[in-house]
């Protein structure tokens, strides 16, 4: 502590403010937040980009300043939108992570005080209790039944109990019982520690491979690499065919290469990754309106095409006020003394707080002052048995085990009747299961408690639990929610299929299930999935909607069958048990007031625990997901015309089509429209199912409405070079202008997948295309169209460009309706 500057009462405020200052925040190099001066740089090192700018600062030199400038600016001020959307989006989310960031209860100035996990430093004095994560590695001060979970470090399966003491300095770290380490989390029990590591500074910060490995990819992630390569592919055949083809024409070599470098830049969507940032912004936004944070960005879009959810019932499907019904003996009749054993085990446990022993301490009112505790032996979800040993009074030590009934049953070879006599448990075994079967057909929670006397007994541990006596039955109620069967049917209608998983018993399970209308003819239990081997337990689980008995492992195990299976899951959950499920899920859904552990393991954090919510949360998701989508069809295809077009027409003409400047001009004044995609409605048939990426989807789009969209420009240049034998500036005017016309105007037309006149464009979207055409006009018609080599367009060809995209947004029209299935779309 010397060394620290610290003391038992922890730092002061300022002591950690300098610390803070001194050895930086507490994470390790990943966080998710961008400078702003990277965020600027990322906008311009695409490499088309740079191979652009190095090709233009070539003209410049070789003597044509005035374009080279033209062609500069314009990809300074399409990066420059970009980093103002995306820094915008940014901060937008940083406000709604704070919401729900995870804290870590210090000692500060000698009081207790949440603090950001990131704002932890060395010196601080911590206290920890089940579910915490360790907020860096520390010594142990003081230990009360204090287990971690350290399999995110070292693998181990079971937690290891940790107390103060000291360890030889070159112990392995499975060996230092007197350390606990950022990165693991506190299985059970409590304790005070004190942080001697942070960040990069942690033996988890020093494992360089596992900081160097990158999170697997989202859904999202691999369609947009998809989609990325697809792209890729076709630039590089355009663009070196096209510049072949101009070097054989006799075309100068740098007009050449601007020229087929523009097309590049206008075929890449270069501002997908804004949009996409725009757009996930956004839907967090308006997501949050619904009281769901989002922690991680990308998991929108794999929120809204989630097919499955995996849900606990316990607050979900039931009220989630687990209330005390009875404390009853072996005869079925209320007992007492069943009552205050049940309570004594729950009030002295310090290893796991539940709302299980919170419903006994508030439900039984008895008098415990001549009770000392002894020892604990915590609770753990694979003996699912909490035992406390107790001396009451002069009494002997005694071993108090309460848990689920078969836990319980296995320790237990004797029973104790209502006379008081104590018999071997065979002869009333029968009579305990008809109880344990009618209480839990009734929908009850039904937990045994045991004893054992421990003569002279100082302490207690795991081996104790053996020859025990079975005493009676604590019962639990927690009725189903009034509602939720019909959001559970809106799920089901809007193509998401929930499923049960839960640590009660399969009857209780199924009692629950009918109640809220989920299939209970078939319940899949801990052990029936453990006699499963992956395969198996893949096609088992597809038909099931209820599992039931489950430990932590088993829940994990169920959520990869189901993602094995082709489906995309989401999982819900608020406990320890339930973070390696979360882990394992598409999308790992937790509530606020869940433990840090959980909490930290999902993407999505919901303020309410209500499956209402939840589905419309999703339907923000798919919504996001759509728009991103929009941007991505009209733009490629858009796109992918106009290369075409131009292709065919640098070959025909004695003239480039367009110059580099006035291409990169067109995809920057069209692609501020794009911007506000994100505002933009959606049509209700695309919020009713889950969607997915599908590449050769935006192929087939890209081919269709590119090829339609290259017809209307071939018949444009057929009109001017042979209707009005417009020359090189005149033509190149008509072709810009026409190029904006219909680029925009089409988004209204494509923007929704019925008649267009039926759906109602954002106003963000209507105001910016109206401003894109007005500054179109405006080059042409003003002193602008001089340095971009434009000229004023004249009355008649401008009726026929107009006319010419109006008869193009028909035919996009007709097509459309052709194109999207009848169930794509709505009347």
């Amino acid at each position: 502590m010397t060394t620290l500057e610290t003391t038992q009462t922890g730092l002061t405020a300022s002591q950690a403010a300098a610390t803070l200052q001194r050895v930086g925040p507490n994470t390790l190099g990943t966080s998710r937040q961008t400078s702003d001066l990277r965020l600027l740089a990322r906008q311009f090192l695409s490499p088309i980009i740079i191979i652009l700018v190095v090709a233009t600062v070539l003209a410049w030199v070789l003597g044509d300043p005035v374009d080279s400038i033209i062609i500069l600016v314009i990809i300074l001020l399409s990066g420059l939108l970009g980093f103002f959307q995306e820094r915008g989006a940014g901060r937008a989310i940083a406000a709604l992570l704070a919401v729900v960031e995870i804290t870590v209860r210090v000692l500060r100035d000698g009081t207790a005080q949440d603090v950001p996990m990131t704002g932890v430093v060395p010196g601080d004095v911590a206290q920890l209790s089940a579910g915490d994560l360790v907020p860096g590695d520390s010594l142990v001060l003081a230990s009360n039944g204090l287990q971690l979970d350290e399999s995110a470090l070292t693998g181990e399966t079971f937690p290891v109990e940790k107390i103060p003491g000291t360890s030889p300095a070159n112990s392995a770290l499975n060996a230092r019982t007197n350390m606990v380490f950022l990165g693991t989390h506190v299985a059970s029990g409590s304790g005070t520690v004190l942080v001697v590591g942070t960040g990069a500074s942690t033996e988890i910060g020093r494992v360089s491979a596992r900081l160097e490995t990158a999170p697997p990819k989202t859904g999202f992630e691999k369609g947009l690499t998809s989609f990325g390569l697809l792209l890729t592919r076709i630039m590089l055949v355009l663009v070196v065919v096209i510049f072949v083809v101009n070097l054989i024409l006799g075309r100068q070599i740098i007009d050449s290469v601007l020229f087929s470098l523009a097309l590049a830049v206008g075929l890449t969507p270069q501002l997908l990754p804004t949009i996409v940032s725009i757009s996930l912004a956004q839907g967090a936004r308006a997501i949050a309106k619904k009281r769901v944070i989002v922690r991680r960005l990308d998991s929108i879009e794999d929120f809204g095409s989630m097919s499955v959810l995996c849900s606990d019932k316990t607050g979900t499907m039931t009220q989630g006020m687990v209330v005390l019904d009875s404390a009853i003996g072996l005869d079925g009749k209320p007992s007492a003394s069943v009552g205050r054993l049940a309570y004594l085990d729950a009030s002295l446990q310090v290893g796991l707080k539940n709302a299980i022993d919170d419903a006994i301490i508030a439900g039984v009112k008895c008098d415990v002052s001549g009770v000392v505790k002894l020892g604990e032996i915590p609770y753990d979800f694979n003996r699912r048995r909490l035992s406390v040993l107790a001396q009451d009074g002069a009494g002997a030590p005694t071993l108090i085990s309460k848990g689920a009934l078969d836990a319980v049953l296995e320790v237990c070879t004797t029973a104790r009747q209502s006379d008081g006599s104590v018999v071997p448990l065979a002869k009333v075994n029968d009579a305990v299961q008809k109880h344990f079967l009618d209480l839990s057909n009734g929908g009850y929670r039904v937990l045994g408690v045991a004893t054992r006397e421990l003569a002279g007994a100082k302490t207690c541990v795991l081996g104790d639990e053996a020859q025990m006596t079975l005493v009676g039955f604590v019962t639990f109620a927690d009725p189903a929610k009034s509602d939720v069967a019909q959001t559970l049917a809106d799920l089901a209608a809007n193509g998401i299929s929930v499923r049960m998983l839960t640590g009660d018993n399969r009857l209780v399970a199924a009692h629950i299930a009918n109640q809220v209308g989920l299939e209970a003819k078939t319940v899949l239990t801990g052990t029936d999935i453990d006699a499963l081997d992956d395969a198996h337990l893949a096609s088992s689980a597809a038909g099931v909607s209820v599992f039931a008995e489950l430990n932590p492992i088993q829940k994990e195990r169920i959520v990869r069958a189901l993602r094995a299976s082709g489906q995309v899951v989401g999982y819900l959950g608020d406990g320890i048990n339930d973070s390696p499920a979360l882990h394992a899920a598409d999308v790992g859904i937790s509530v606020d007031s869940a433990v840090a552990v959980a909490k930290e393991a999902a993407a999505i954090v919901l303020l309410d625990k209500d499956l209402a919510v939840l589905l419309d949360g999703m339907k923000q998701g798919r919504r996001t997901f759509a728009n991103t989508m929009k941007y991505i069809f009209m733009t490629t295809s858009a796109s992918f015309g106009n290369v075409l077009s131009m292709a065919i027409a640098a070959v025909l003409l004695p003239f480039l089509p367009l110059l580099a400047s006035q291409i990169l001009l067109i995809n920057l004044l069209t692609d501020l429209p794009a911007t506000f995609i994100a505002t933009d409605s959606v049509d209700e048939a695309q919020l009713r199912r889950p969607q997915h990426w599908n590449v050769k989807l935006i192929r087939n789009y890209m081919i269709v409405f590119g090829a339609l969209s290259s017809i209307f420009d071939l018949t444009t240049f057929a009109v001017l070079e042979w209707g009005f034998h417009a020359g090189e500036s005149e033509f190149q005017s008509a072709w810009f202008l026409g190029s904006i016309l219909t680029e925009v105007s089409v988004l209204f037309i494509l923007r929704t997948r019925r008649p267009f006149f039926r759906s109602r464009p954002s106003k963000w979207i209507v105001l910016t295309s109206i401003l894109v055409a007005v500054i179109a006009l405006a080059i042409l018609y003003t002193p602008l169209s001089k340095p971009l080599d434009l000229e004023p367009v004249s009355l008649p060809l401008l009726g026929i460009v107009v006319l010419i995209t109006l008869v193009y947004l028909t035919a996009n029209e007709l097509t459309k309706r052709v194109f999207w299935k009848p169930d794509q779309r709505t009347p």
